[in-house]
Order: structure tokens, then C-alpha cells, then sequence
């Protein structure tokens, strides 16, 4: 069993957490932290991303960034180019509950959480974040940094570029293209392209920011 650091805390870092334990591939040294004092089912801060190098030199060579998107996406980018830099491995982590085609593709350092659907073709960039009972249909192609949130479903054959926010329970139809940087609000049905650093949300989003009640 390798050992494995996480890097930053909070809910989504228990989450990933719950994932490593049952999928029993790593062994948790700990995580970083600014806030010193934190424990979680007895793992401690280890410092801050600062101790990162000191560790890999002690020999850990696995981390995996455990920051959630909401207000963090470009905080992972960074995060993620530095432990590169280091020379740390980013394994991709997914819940035993998880249902995966055979033939699908996912990135380094991605997390795919319980009861999450990628099914056949499709294709997961790295660093992405694939939460609790999201649904990555046939065909779909997902981009580095992007985060489908819990209950999030992508119909067949959709493209989401580069660090977008899938928010909770929302539909994007078939063929639909979403630009880089977008965020699609929680609950909401996309039936037209999104460009990108869009920011759409509501029952039926057809035109930029609009919201048609039902």
C-alpha cells in the first residue's frame, strides 16, 4: 500500500477520504492545511503546502488534492502545478460504488464519487471532480479542472471545456458544447451551447442568464 498525502481540507477532503479507505490502494500520511490543529478519524495536519517538498524527499511520492471547486478552481490549478513541479503522483480516486464503462478515459488526479455513472466513450480530463451520483453519459468529453457536481447529468455526447462548474441536480441535454470557465447553476436544464465564462442557471436556460418558470 502506498502512502499518499492530501492536499487542503474540509468536506469535500472527507469525501475523498471515505473513497481511499474503501478503496484500500493508499495509505494517508495526513494533509495540509493552514489551519494546524485540524483532525479528521485520527489523520492530522501535517502543516502547510510548504511541507510538501520535505515529504517527498522523505520518499511519499502519491498527494491528491482534496479542495472542492466552490470558489477554489483556479486554487486547484495552482496546487497541481506545484506538486508536478515537486514530482508528486496524482492518482485518479474512485469509489468502489461507482458504475465504469470499459473503455472510458480519465486524468490524473481526478476524484469519481459514489454511485457516479461514466459510461461508454467518454472522456474525463484530469483534476476533474466527478461527485456523488453525477451521470457522464456515452461519448461525452469533460475538460481539465471541471467539477460535476452531486446528481449532475451530462446526456450523450457533450463537450464541457476546461475548470466549469456543473452545479447540483442540473440536466445538460445531448450535443450540447460548454465553454471554458462556465458555471451552470444548480437544478438547471441546459438546451442551447454555453460560451464561455457563462454563467446560466434556471429551469429551461435558453438564452444567457435567463430563467423560464414552469
Amino acid at each position: 500500500m502506498e502512502d499518499i498525502i492530501l492536499v487542503g481540507f474540509g468536506g469535500h477532503a472527507k469525501s475523498v477520504v471515505d473513497t481511499i479507505e474503501k478503496e484500500g490502494k493508499y495509505h494517508i500520511v495526513g494533509f495540509t492545511d493552514p489551519l494546524p490543529d485540524r483532525e479528521y478519524k485520527g489523520y492530522h495536519c501535517l502543516g502547510n503546502d510548504d511541507v510538501l517538498e520535505e515529504y517527498f524527499l522523505k520518499g511519499i511520492r502519491y498527494a491528491f488534492v482534496t479542495l472542492g471547486y466552490m470558489g477554489q478552481g483556479k486554487n486547484r490549478d495552482v496546487l497541481y502545478k506545484k506538486l508536478k513541479k515537486i514530482g508528486y503522483r496524482l492518482p485518479v480516486i474512485i469509489d468502489p460504488s461507482a458504475v465504469l464503462a470499459e473503455d472510458i478515459k480519465i486524468g490524473e488526479g481526478t476524484f469519481v464519487g459514489k454511485n457516479a455513472v461514466i459510461n461508454a466513450a467518454a472522456i474525463v480530463g484530469k483534476m476533474c471532480i466527478i461527485n456523488t451520483g453525477a451521470v457522464v453519459e456515452h461519448e461525452n468529453q469533460i475538460g481539465d479542472f471541471t467539477h460535476v457536481s452531486v446528481n449532475g447529468t451530462l446526456c450523450g455526447n457533450v463537450f464541457v471545456s476546461e475548470h466549469c462548474f456543473i452545479g447540483a441536480n442540473a440536466t445538460v441535454i445531448q450535443n450540447i458544447k460548454i465553454g471554458s470557465c462556465s458555471i451552470v447553476g444548480a437544478g438547471s436544464i441546459v438546451l442551447r451551447d454555453i460560451l464561455s465564462g457563462e454563467k446560466v442557471y434556471g429551469k429551461c436556460v435558453c438564452n444567457s442568464g435567463s430563467r423560464s418558470q414552469s
